[in-house]
């Protein structure tokens, strides 16, 4: 029986990358300990809090 997640992850979201892609990943992966669907979260991450900051930031310009 398959191990119990308190967050399942059931969506797949994927990409075409070129080898040279893919292996850049690997080694960027690999250098900070993770395995590749970590770090893209991680990136996610940090896309997603440099995209609040500079939307409070545009907010804060219009007086909101």
């Amino acid at each position: 029986m398959g191990k119990y997640k308190d967050t399942p992850r059931y969506n797949v979201i994927s990409m075409r990358v070129s080898d040279y892609e893919r292996q850049e990943f690997e080694a960027m992966a690999l250098c900070n300990d993770l395995n590749i669907s970590q770090m893209m979260r991680e990136a996610m991450e940090h896309f997603t809090a440099k995209a609040d900051a500079v939307s409070a930031w545009s907010a804060r310009l219009r007086g909101d």
